[in-house]
């Protein structure tokens, strides 16, 4: 019987015994040369706390892909005995042309990671198979960069950012040109039952990096790898503190790097159990941080250190750093004794997609399983008037997801997810729409978390040609999310996507419209809550480089009072190089005279770097003559320059 490429299942995948996720797509290793586009497509259509199986095809193990992206909540599962290979090719790893491996003179040297998860809360990769890097394509550009000093740069195997929880379980990672597996600025990491492996002959890539990562847990490490089997360093962002790392067992390489050249803060960190044979150096404190970080409250029990160079380097006195002594003759079990994965998959239920294109929902009826029921190609959902409470994603494109009744406030989904009970920000909407050319009209969408409670998202918007008509959208603070689909780093690049949000009334206090996306918000009500101070945009642009990026509000309608010694302002950057445009508004609250506010990053203002526009503001809080000397009041030729129609264009002429 010859086995489809591709099926969809509700099987249960038991990667730990505590764990089960069900899997929404089983691949198949088929002979294409090229895995790359069915695996995204899997991983982009499945739900959170899904998963996407690599499985043989008799014989034939192998799979083979460019860069894939993580979805949040998403797990990769390979199945036990599966390879995925990554391309060899450095143009599949461009961030800008040519800018993987070795770049043109003048240009910037950087490249993408094989498998990358960008604020994908409780995304990750787990199984018994494994991910090989192919890493001996790239190793000799490496090693002749390092004689002649020249500045390359070679991917990553597997990296995560900003993506609370995420996970890896069971895998094995071979052979990567750069880092194996790079954690930044990632909060509640688990790893367990990791192997890394790479040859002597390797260029000295690390193991396992954390770089500003937080109350991460570390369990069962099997590293042989010719560079920095654990290296545990600092950002601009932040330290990497509350980290446990249990059972870890090295072979040759340089041990345990602890502290980084400019940041240096490390600390609260336990190693229980920890087994080296062969390293050159055991633990390496680099201390030289010029921002002033150090390392602090690290300590280490159950250790043999065996064959080891220099067990510590650079050890600093008098920073509560303690580091277990030897047991005399003590003896490390050899790689090649690294327990096999037990995780495995169950099969034993298998399901169709959806083939419903029109679905109407009632009171009592639940809009996501609705949303699971349409085809893989979208279609349309009519709800009836009524409260529905839970949290709603769209991945599937062309999706119309709409109110069967004219007055929004008559259909509601609701739901009380914050920041702080759900897995971060950008985990906690109650609406995510993550899928190209999907429309919702004539809906309330609400975050009930409250002010007050910290951040909590009512709608999350990382799609492209999205549109939203007649909605009410309401929470407290960071009420709405219209963001690019990811960035490469907290510096971009980006990948951009335009929203268009028409006759919406949009209601929050503290940066309650905030993200990268291009967005246009048309003839809408934006409404600053009565709970103190009001910002009604944090806009995030990134970069100069970032130019599709920005927020345009025509014929805007801004209204809200704050209370007590509370202010309004227009907004104020969460990155320095925010934008946003407000033209014709009717300003009836009683923003500030400056218009803006500051928001300090790094020690940095972001005022002068930020592009900050009106034109044609009237009503009360209109006061062009006193705005923030670094804003603009526009032209009616500069304001041209912003009409929405060609902001959306695009190179597709998009028009919603």
């Amino acid at each position: 019987m010859k086995l489809p490429l591709i099926f969809w299942t509700l099987a249960a995948i038991a990667y730990s015994q505590e764990t089960q996720v069900k899997a929404c797509a089983v691949l198949i290793a088929g002979p294409a040369a090229s895995d790359t586009d069915r695996i995204q497509q899997s991983l982009n259509l499945c739900s959170p706390g899904q998963a996407v199986i690599l499985k043989a095809n008799g014989a034939n193990p192998a799979f083979h892909s460019g860069p894939l992206i993580l979805p949040r909540g998403v797990t990769l599962f390979i199945d036990r005995g599966v390879t995925l290979y990554a391309s060899r090719n450095p143009r599949d790893y461009d961030l800008a042309p040519g800018s993987c491996g070795s770049p043109p003179s003048g240009k910037a040297a950087s490249c993408k990671p094989f498998l990358y998860s960008y604020q994908a809360a409780y995304s990750g990769v787990a199984g018994a198979g494994a991910i090989d890097g192919q890493g001996e394509a790239w190793w000799d550009m490496v090693r002749a960069s390092e004689k002649s000093a020249k500045t390359i740069a070679v991917p990553d195997l597997l990296s995560s950012y900003e993506s609370q929880g995420f996970r890896i379980a069971g895998i094995t990672l071979r052979n990567a040109a750069g880092v194996h597996a790079a954690i930044f600025k990632t909060t509640g990491l688990s790893v367990a039952d990791l192997k890394i492996e790479s040859p002597e002959n390797a260029a000295a890539s690390t193991g396992l990096l954390l770089s500003n990562a937080a109350s991460a847990t570390v369990g069962n490490l099997w590293i042989r790898a010719p560079g920095d089997a654990i290296a545990l360093k600092a950002s601009i962002l932040g330290p990497t503190s509350n980290v446990a790392i249990r059972d870890a067992h090295i072979f040759g390489g340089r041990g345990i790097s602890i502290g980084d050249e400019t940041y240096g803060s490390v600390r609260d960190v336990t190693f229980d159990g920890i087994y080296m044979d062969g390293a050159a150096s055991g633990f390496t404190f680099n201390l030289k941080g010029t921002q002033g970080g150090e390392a602090r409250q690290i300590h280490t029990s159950n250790a043999c250190l065996h064959d080891v160079t220099e067990p510590a380097i650079s050890l600093p006195a008098g920073r509560d750093i303690v580091l277990a002594p030897t047991p005399a003759g003590c003896r490390n079990p050899p790689f090649a004794s690294a327990p096999q994965s037990s995780f495995s998959v169950d099969l034993s239920s298998v399901s169709a997609p959806g083939k419903e294109r029109s679905i109407t929902v009632a009171p009592g009826g639940s809009i996501q399983k609705a949303v699971d029921a349409l085809p893989l190609s979208g279609g349309e959902i009519a709800v009836q008037p009524g409260t529905y409470r839970e949290v709603v994603t769209i991945r599937k494109p062309h999706v119309h997801l709409h109110g069967a009744d004219a007055d929004p406030a008559k259909t509601v989904i609701v739901y009380n997810n914050g920041a702080n009970n759900s897995g971060g920000t950008f985990n906690s909407s109650t609406v995510f729409v993550e899928a190209d050319d999907v429309t919702i009209d004539h809906l309330s969408i609400v975050n009930d978390l409250g002010a007050g409670k910290g951040q909590a998202v009512a709608l999350h918007v990382t799609a492209d040609r999205a549109i939203f008509r007649n909605l009410r959208i309401t929470g407290a603070q960071d009420t709405l999310f219209a963001a690019s689909r990811y960035c490469y780093g907290d510096y971009g690049p980006c990948v951009a996507a335009r929203q268009y949000f028409a006759d919406c009334y949009i209601e929050g206090n503290t940066d309650f419209i905030f993200g990268d996306s291009m967005a246009v918000f048309d003839r809408c009500e934006i409404h600053g809550i009565d709970t103190g101070s009001v910002m009604y945009t944090a806009q995030s642009r990134h970069t100069a480089e970032q130019t599709d990026s920005g927020y345009i509000f025509d014929h805007c309608h801004l209204t809200g009072q704050p209370r007590g010694s509370g202010a309004i302002s227009l907004g104020r950057s969460w990155r320095p190089y925010a934008t946003v445009v407000f033209l014709n508004a009717q300003i009836d609250a009683p923003v500030i005279p400056a218009g803006w506010t500051e928001w300090a990053r790094f020690g940095q203002p972001t005022l002068p770097t930020a592009f900050y526009a009106e034109y044609g503001s009237t009503g009360p809080g209109a006061n062009p003559k006193d705005r923030e000397r670094y804003s603009h009041q526009l032209t009616s030729t500069e304001a041209e320059q912003w009409s929405p129609r060609r902001f959306l264009a695009g190179k597709d002429e998009w028009n919603p």
